[in-house]
């Protein structure tokens, strides 16, 4: 069976792997995925040498997974895991080597298959992604219908799945008075409502800057009011491992 698996790394120190889909259903410009397709913790070194091998096959991806001494985490992430119909079966591999799951979506496409196996995951986490509350911006940016998300969002919510938040700081488009209508409306949804804030890192050619420390810190404040606010600042150093696509090495 072909997954949409096209590169895996694995951070040493942390035991974890990143698991990186290829492909999606929304068209965000601001996606980070612009500036490379592969793990931006790989050194200049590393990223030369790597090139794509094509999409793993579920039994190349256990291989790969079996190969692993030391696992405790899976992040599943890169573009749109849900986008791929063997993903309900990749969790369910990944549950069989007893690790904690996070799933990063967009929550646009949730099928009936994922949210058993979700369900039934205890270990699983998912971070939905939630661009903006504004369906119009929703619609003109990002590609989709903002309801298709909230109704995703209230089944998973509803079969008891943990699920916290992340969104973009834009400014202009989803600056801090947005991040807090954001945190209003998680307060309003969930028991232990979180949310992921983070700053835009800007794409060239698009029309949007960086955040300044003062709008971080305003929208940190704001959505502090309604929800627990994590910001992805630099964490532990890890050694990071390119497990998938195999990474030639030049020699004199």
């Amino acid at each position: 069976m072909q997954t949409r698996i096209s590169h895996i790394t694995y951070y040493v120190d942390l035991k974890s792997l990143y698991i990186q889909f290829l492909g999606c259903n929304l068209h965000c410009p601001w996606c980070i995925r612009k500036l490379t397709p592969w793990d931006h913790h790989l050194d200049k070194e590393t990223l030369v040498g790597i090139k794509f091998q094509g999409l793993l096959t579920i039994e190349e991806f256990k291989e790969v997974i079996n190969g692993v001494k030391e696992l405790e985490d899976a992040v599943l992430g890169g573009e749109e895991p849900t986008i791929d119909p063997s993903l309900p079966l990749i969790i369910r591999i990944l549950r069989e080597h007893n690790v904690n799951i996070r799933l990063l979506t967009s929550a646009y496409e949730i099928s009936t298959e994922l949210l058993n196996e979700l369900a039934m995951c205890e270990s699983c986490e998912v971070v939905v992604s939630l661009k903006s509350l504004n369906p119009e911006v929703y619609r003109r940016y990002v590609g989709g219908e903002l309801n298709t998300v909230l109704r995703n969002i209230e089944k998973l919510i509803g079969r008891g799945i943990k699920v916290i938040f992340e969104t973009v700081l834009i400014p202009g488009i989803n600056g801090p008075a947005e991040v807090e209508e954001i945190a209003r409306y998680i307060s309003t949804i969930t028991d232990k409502p979180t949310l992921i804030i983070d700053p835009l890192v800007p794409i060239p050619d698009t029309p949007w800057r960086r955040p300044t420390n003062e709008e971080i810190a305003e929208a940190a404040r704001r959505a502090s009011k309604y929800v627990n606010v994590v910001m992805h600042e630099r964490g532990r150093p890890s050694r990071v491992v390119v497990l998938y696509p195999r990474v030639s090495v030049k020699t004199n």
